[in-house]
């Protein structure tokens, strides 16, 4: 953390009080680095990691530098609507009563379309509805002078770097342009050229490694059929307070969602498939603690903000380590500890390992827990809540219960009571044998011929092969002449040879005699 503080940055003081409210007396690395830049009206191409106070630090150089006209003065674009709510959210705290107007999908035209006649001075939006306003003529971006485009890179990863570009040649004069990435990819380096004039640049990224010192990193080798499993038995053992399970398609969420609940976890699914009243409520109940395990997809968790999240959990790697990184990101934010958990195979195992290399990861592998080991975890986490627990109320039926009953038949029946219901785990195969398995040679199924293979059927000694087929045993021979055919060499077609037509309908159709 700087030591600078946010008075001496030169805050108004209405913002100083509205950050000291939140317990923020002093600017992250990014922020104090933006905000003189910033606020000077220069351009910012910032490189900084997932949790590092982005938001503020392109939100407090354009709140300073609103006036009180109502027009869209801001645009600021994000690549989920989730984050485009996280960034409304905090600006909104920073400044109560903020004229802003979220522009996203999956929610209604009315109150958008209202708060924009009202005359909204800040706009945040995902490119796709904020394109759609501007094609219906509701929003207008003539008169806008600052511009933020926020996690850049995962835009492009989106497909949403044309509706960006569009949208920024619409504007009027050169508005001022933060744009923030993680990474700096061809086409986002173009983009900064093309619309960036002279930009004060941060680079704030010393490393993945450096960055998220705070995160243990916890691979654990498992073949794909047994991942879900594996995670299960993980949960039951590990028993963390919360979790962020990322998958790699929709349907997925919702199966291993649905298996930690049939293992008596409390979890639940987000995808992009599921209605915004829906989201916001399990994102709701996430963020206040009623639900322990959200599985995901890397696009609907893009903005997500838990604090003190204490495990990110990987059902194999996405495609790049940027995005691993960021992923993990998610914990060990603000000097909290946190663990970031990879399931993965062999294969992935090894691209996982070549990733530690380059960024210098620390990998601290792991077993999938056994029924017996979830157990010992169980037993060893009820002893210690029943010694935490002052039960002043019920100590003359204790009493009496012990006089009637032996002591170690009575410990036993009540802890049957309170586990005897819960999950015991899945026993798992040891990993060498699951991608054995999975690797086994094709056999034959009840009923196929002998000599097919799942390369399809192949010629054997007691099989003849095709007429006229060339087989990997046939001595080679020159080019086929038209009497090699199976059938005789074609006969050639005669437009003068006799045509009789045959009955109408399906199927029927002219055909010469000779033929």
């Amino acid at each position: 953390m700087s030591t600078i503080t946010f008075a001496a940055l030169g805050c108004s003081e209405p913002i100083l009080a509205a950050l000291e409210r939140r317990g923020f007396h002093t600017p992250t690395p990014v922020q104090a680095e933006c905000y003189q830049p910033g606020l000077e009206g220069r351009d910012l191409l910032v490189q900084s990691r997932t949790g590092s106070g982005k938001t503020l630090a392109f939100g407090l150089p354009l709140l300073h530098r609103l006036h009180p006209d109502r027009f869209a003065q801001a645009l600021i674009l994000t690549p989920t609507r989730e984050l485009a709510q996280q960034v409304a959210a905090e600006l909104s705290s920073v400044v109560p009563q903020l004229d802003l107007a979220e522009l996203v999908g999956g929610m209604s035209y009315g109150p958008q379309l209202k708060a924009l006649k009202y005359g909204a001075r800040v706009i945040v939006g995902t490119p796709g509805r904020t394109m759609d306003h501007l094609e219906q003529g509701s929003l207008d971006l003539s008169q806008a002078t600052m511009v933020v485009l926020d996690e850049c890179d995962e835009m492009l990863n989106m497909g949403f770097l044309e509706d960006v570009e569009k949208i920024l040649s619409r504007l009027g004069n050169r508005p001022q342009t933060y744009l923030f990435s993680a990474t700096l990819p061809g086409p986002i380096a173009a983009l900064a050229q093309r619309f960036l004039k002279n930009p004060h640049r941060a680079q704030l990224n010393d490393g993945p490694a450096t960055s998220h010192a705070d995160i243990t990193h916890t691979p654990c080798l498992v073949a794909e059929p047994y991942q879900s499993r594996a995670l299960v038995n993980i949960l039951l053992q590990d028993d963390p307070s919360a979790a962020l399970v990322f998958t790699k398609t929709k349907a997925q969420t919702e199966e291993v969602a649905q298996m930690l609940r049939e293992a008596g976890l409390s979890a639940d699914h987000l995808h992009g498939d599921l209605a915004q009243a829906a989201r916001n409520r399990i994102l709701n109940n996430f963020k206040t603690g009623k639900l322990h395990i959200l599985v995901a997809t890397d696009v609907a968790a893009r903005g997500l903000d838990i604090e003190g999240l204490p495990l990110v959990v990987h059902l194999g790697i996405p495609t790049q380590v940027e995005s691993y990184v960021h992923r993990s990101g998610r914990t060990g934010r603000a000097g909290a500890k946190g663990t970031s958990l990879a399931l993965v195979g062999q294969k992935e195992s090894r691209i996982l390992m070549a990733w530690g290399r380059r960024v210098g990861l620390q990998l601290a592998w792991r077993p999938v827990p056994t029924q017996e080991e979830i157990r010992e975890a169980k037993e060893t986490r009820l002893a210690l809540r029943l010694k935490e627990i002052k039960a002043e109320s019920h100590r003359e039926l204790a009493k009496r219960l012990l006089e009637s009953t032996d002591p170690v038949e009575l410990v036993a029946a009540l802890v049957s009571l309170t586990d005897g219901q819960s999950h015991a785990g899945y026993r798992m195969p040891d990993p060498k044998e699951m991608e054995a398995k999975l690797a086994r040679p094709f056999k034959p199924r009840p009923g196929e011929r002998t000599g097919w293979s799942a390369d399809g059927p192949k010629a054997t000694s007691d099989r003849k092969p095709y007429a006229g087929r060339e087989t990997s045993s046939a001595a080679p021979r020159g080019p086929r002449k038209p009497e090699d055919r199976a059938f005789g060499p074609r006969k050639p077609f005669h437009k003068d040879r006799p045509v009789t037509e045959r009955k109408s309908g399906p199927g029927f159709v002219k055909r010469n005699k000779a033929d």
